[in-house]
């Protein structure tokens, strides 16, 4: 990926020829630290994510002011430095925050202007990928998620998403067509769980999904999934296995605050992530058990079928993770309609369990980084957002840029 490197400079004296080779070589040092991530800094490129304005020396504030009416948020403001390129670029900062519009200064050292540019480019092209996507409320959010309320205003203001809202009514016609598409895995299925009726079921199920996703062109969805064990005996819990095995951001139990946090996952990593209950502190291990009966397909290592845990009915997964670092996360959207209770937490997969009276895929996460009172202190409602890796860098830019608060995170 490449990143259009813009640079600004007015020299008084016959220096230039001298400057010039300088930041030369200050901007091929950002490019080798930046080229383990396919990430390049190049001059009038055509295929760019995003701009970035190199302020080499004082006096460049005029210059800058011949692009201001083409900048597209965050501006990113690049300095050595050397040669008064930090007070121009504070003046041109100051400059924009009067006109409303983001911006950021990066500075000192060539690895640590990388380290920051990293994650900035990741959270760029996540925001940029979210604009216009659409994300399907088949059913509104399950009666207990009180505080689970997302407005379609604020999903379009902040996240450039569209909420698609789908009646139960037109979930339960599809599914009583009992048409079933091609069901991936079916096999392996068949061969963890014996119950052919209920397996055919789930896969009606599925399919109905298959079907409105197609009809409305969605990338996401949530299903009020709890409605269909009074109607079918049965759940969602297979069908959204599989779907975020596909590719398309799926939660249950219609809340809206974790697919959102799911579908900015996918839009970072490209991968799945795993919703899931908080639901036991180990103070004196500093863990969190984490539970419930979906789990991608393609994140476990192992997976059995078995039945939904707090009903008895269809079919519940019971993956097996893989052990080590993980990101447990959420996006939640306060009365001010903005993103600043969001949270990340890094932390690390100990041990699977079997335990009784608990969801069926269960995972045990130490945070040595944080104090589990301090976590229980964050507002992040009744599901978290688990993904492998430790990504919250790249979370909080992308939240920033979301926010339009990007120097509360870039700038450390």
């Amino acid at each position: 990926m490449e990143i259009n490197i813009i640079r600004l400079r007015t020299v008084l004296d016959d220096r230039e020829d001298e400057i010039i080779k300088d930041n030369d070589a200050f901007i091929d040092a950002i490019n080798d630290e930046l080229f383990s991530d396919d990430l390049l800094l190049v001059e009038d490129s055509l295929h760019a994510a995003f701009d970035i304005y190199f302020i080499e020396t004082g006096g460049s504030e005029t210059q800058f002011l011949k692009h201001f009416d083409n900048l597209k948020a965050p501006v990113v403001l690049l300095s050595n430095g050397k040669n008064n390129s930090l007070p121009a670029s504070l003046e041109i900062k100051t400059y924009c925050s009067l006109h409303d519009i983001p911006a950021v200064i990066i500075t000192g050292d060539e690895k640590r202007i990388a380290g920051v540019l990293k994650p900035l480019a990741r959270a760029i092209l996540a925001r940029d990928s979210l604009n216009g996507n659409n994300l399907g409320l088949v059913g509104e959010p399950s009666d207990w998620l009180i505080s689970s309320q997302v407005s379609d205003e604020d999903a379009k203001n902040i996240f450039g998403i569209n909420l698609i809202h789908i009646s139960m009514e037109e979930f339960k016609n599809e599914i009583d067509k009992k048409e079933m598409v091609k069901i991936p895995h079916l096999s392996d299925f068949k061969a963890k769980f014996k119950d052919e009726q209920v397996l055919e079921g789930a896969c009606y199920i599925y399919s109905a999904l298959k079907r409105l996703i197609a009809k409305y062109d969605l990338q996401g969805l949530t299903v009020r999934c709890f409605d269909l064990l009074g109607i079918y005996k049965n759940t969602a819990c297979l069908a959204l296995a599989i779907l975020n095995e596909e590719g398309i951001t799926a939660t249950c139990e219609g809340d809206v605050p974790s697919m959102l946090t799911m579908h900015l996952v996918r839009a970072l990593t490209g991968r799945s992530s795993f919703q899931a209950n908080p639901s036991y502190f180990n103070q004196e291990k500093n863990q969190v058990l984490f539970a419930h009966c979906t789990m991608p397909l393609n994140m476990t290592s192992d997976y059995s079928l078995t039945t939904h845990f707090e009903s008895g009915l269809g079919i519940g997964i019971k993956g097996e993770l893989h052990l080590g670092e993980v990101t447990v996360c959420k996006v939640f959207i306060n009365q001010k309609h903005n993103l600043d209770n969001c949270v990340a937490l890094q932390g690390n997969i100990k041990e699977n369990l079997s335990l009784q009276n608990y969801c069926r895929t269960q995972i045990n996460v130490e945070f040595s980084q944080y104090d589990l009172m301090s976590i229980l202190r964050e507002d992040f409602g009744n599901h978290m957002i688990i993904c492998y890796g430790d990504i919250v860098d790249d979370f909080y830019s992308l939240i920033s840029l979301l926010n339009f608060e990007v120097t509360k995170t870039l700038v450390k």
